[in-house]
């Protein structure tokens, strides 16, 4: 069997039950459940563990207690509230009061601790530890104010009155609950005004507030209402946008069909544009405002050999090729040249697409609005087309362009984001020199920009120059653009002494990024360069490069997209070969060791190669490593941050 003892110490716990247990103190077996320490005074509660015979013990000795009572010993009873004290007899021992949990005993006045002796003079008064009753109620916002919660409890008032007791020498005064008082319960406008409080005004729901007034549980009692995004516009092309290469029924793909034309009739649609919905705007508890995405509009227009049917549906008004650049449509005419591109016939420049049926001749230029074919050799010449290039035979120290503009406006993306990367670490410089006071109270921000960017950051003046370079664009009213303005009156040689406040930069930065962002949308789609051998020449792209004959001697390839060699036993020897995504080679570098650089910028890009050569230059983003021996089935790609390269040795 098992008791719990109160009291103010351990002490004065064990007392209490050695008493009423009849048991030497130190034969109890207790353990404590409880210790605190309250504002004026200390708690501590007790269990102590005892058999059927300690109890059978307890009822003998109390009977002979009360036999000894009977003759010298005074006794005490409790009756109805009553406390009836009987002096004690001759020499015999007077009665003994002890304190029990919950209760206060005062005896002339003087408060009981722990035990007291009592005769019948004694005035003896009983004061119950009443608490008043309470309830509480607490409200809890989700970290993101999307859920309101509410919990309510309820503290009794406990009304006692003093326990019975049988007529004994030493008597435990205890009470006994003859009343519980509930406090009142919250109603459903209190706990409103409570969560208006904690300003929660949104989303309440009612049925869970009539049931959390009754206590006990942790419910939501408001719930936000989440943004829903919208649906951008789109548009439907009627007519292929990609070049699809003819494959014969063995599987030989006709690489020269790379240029083969989509040609509409007058009156067909070619687009129709696909209007969106709109968003809906959420809200948190607290009434705020969650905005939806906004949702992407497109206007749709149209250029040369194409008209508006309706606000959404475009119509070819000629026949030809439709093609799409910047959500505006166009129908091209093809021009046609029967033989080569030379003196005869001076440069060739067209808004349309170009087919070439001979040769480019030395020195000529060629300059094509859309896509251009060159049927046979381009020597010593340069070709500049917006949209896709495939020239069927040999390329010799020529210029080859492929997207036009878009090459141009990618150059500038890589510069002005190597700008704004160098910009962003010197504002973080002058920050710091500032936080710190490394450079004293008096320097001002403009001075501080000065002395870093003369000292630390040199290259920002290299990038800022190669900005103006992209950006500087004259008309008839030459007018400068707002981030080559900015660079020359403020970063170049005393500009920085005119800057006010650091944060001047970080106004450029956004410009900058902005300026990014626009280049983006107004880049034409990635277009692709497909040739069968070049040596010498420059060749770059906005997409591919596919190269599907012997190869490329000392050249330089550059490809936003990737560059692949189709043919087998075809080679890269020299040169360097750029590209974004991917570089796939058959045999790179040569058995004497030509140095040959296969480069791709993008951190998961990879570059294989059936057999590559010692002293051939491998580089992922900004991780560079040489192959040191003849090796095949080479693959390289970065892993948690290294260059790996993966080979058989030849």
């Amino acid at each position: 069997m098992k008791e719990l003892f109160h009291g103010t110490s351990l002490e004065e716990c064990l007392e209490s039950a050695s008493c009423k247990l009849n048991m030497p103190k130190d034969k109890l077996q207790y353990k404590i459940v409880k210790k605190s320490k309250l504002l004026f005074r200390k708690k501590v509660i007790i269990e102590v563990s005892f058999g059927e015979e300690d109890q059978s013990n307890v009822n003998s000795v109390t009977e002979k207690e009360i036999v000894k009572t009977n003759e010298k010993d005074g006794t005490i009873k409790l009756e109805n509230g009553k406390i009836i004290v009987k002096d004690p007899i001759e020499d015999g021992k007077p009665a003994v009061i002890h304190r029990g949990h919950n209760i206060s005993i005062f005896v002339d006045g003087a408060e009981v601790k722990d035990k007291c002796e009592v005769f019948s003079k004694n005035k003896i008064e009983i004061v119950f530890e009443e608490d008043e009753p309470k309830r509480q109620m607490n409200i809890y916002l989700s970290d993101d104010r999307m859920k309101a919660y509410a919990e309510v409890k309820y503290i009794s008032k406990n009304v006692y009155k003093l326990k019975d007791k049988d007529e004994s020498h030493k008597v435990n005064f205890e009470g006994e609950i003859i009343q519980s008082i509930k406090p009142p319960m919250y109603t459903v406008n209190e706990i409103k005004n409570e969560l208006s409080n904690n300003k929660v005004i949104y989303g309440i729901m009612e049925e869970n507030l009539k049931e959390v007034v009754n206590g006990d549980k942790k419910l939501v009692v408001a719930c936000g209402k989440e943004a829903v995004n919208g649906e951008d516009d789109f548009l439907e092309n009627k007519f292929e946008t990609s070049v699809v290469l003819k494959e014969d029924t063995i599987g030989n793909i006709d690489f020269k069909s790379i240029g083969t034309i989509n040609v509409v009739k007058k009156g067909d649609i070619i687009a129709i544009k696909h209007n969106g919905t709109l968003g809906k705007d959420g809200f948190d508890v607290t009434g705020k405002v969650l905005k939806c995405k906004p949702i992407k509009q497109i206007k749709i227009k149209v250029g040369d050999g194409c008209v508006l049917k309706d606000e959404n549906t475009v119509e070819a008004s000629i026949d030809g090729k439709p093609s799409i650049k910047s959500n505006t449509y166009y129908v091209h005419q093809v021009h046609e040249i029967n033989g080569d591109v030379d003196i005869s016939t001076g440069n060739i420049n067209f808004i349309g697409d170009i087919i070439i049926h001979g040769n480019v001749k030395e020195g000529m230029k060629v300059e094509c609005g859309n896509d251009l074919i060159v049927e046979k050799e381009v020597e010593r010449a340069s070709l500049n087309a917006k949209g896709d290039i495939s020239i069927g035979q040999t390329v010799v120290s020529s210029q080859i362009c492929g997207g036009g503009d878009s090459v141009k406006k990618i150059k500038a993306m890589e510069h002005l984001s190597k700008f704004n990367k160098n910009m962003e670490q010197l504002v973080g410089a002058v920050k710091e020199i500032k936080d710190y006071n490394l450079l004293g109270k008096s320097k001002k921000d403009g001075e501080i920009i000065k002395i870093l960017l003369e000292s630390k950051f040199k290259k920002l003046i290299k990038l800022g120059i190669n900005v103006i370079a992209d950006l500087n664009v004259e008309s008839d009213d030459y007018q400068e653009d707002k981030i080559v303005r900015f660079i020359k009156t403020k970063l170049i040689g005393m500009g920085p002494i005119s800057i006010k406040s650091y944060s001047e930069l970080n106004e450029l930065m956004k410009i900058i990024e902005d300026k990014i962002e626009e280049l983006k949308d107004t880049r034409a789609l990635p277009v692709k360069v497909v040739l069968s051998y070049c040596q010498d020449s420059n060749i770059q792209s906005s997409g591919d490069i596919i190269i599907k004959g012997r190869g490329e001697y000392i050249s330089q390839i550059d490809a936003n997209g990737s560059i692949e060699f189709l043919q087998e036993k075809s080679v890269a020897r020299g040169g360097i070969l750029k590209a974004e995504n991917e570089i796939k080679c058959k045999i790179v570098g040569s058995v004497a060791g030509v140095s040959t650089k296969l480069q791709v910028e993008s951190k998961g890009g990879n570059i294989w190669a059936d057999v590559a050569y010692h002293n051939t230059v491998f580089k992922v983003e900004n991780k560079e490593i040489v192959l040191d021996s003849p090796s095949k089935d080479v693959h390289v790609y970065l892993k948690e941050g290294d260059i790996v390269v993966d080979k058989f040795v030849l």
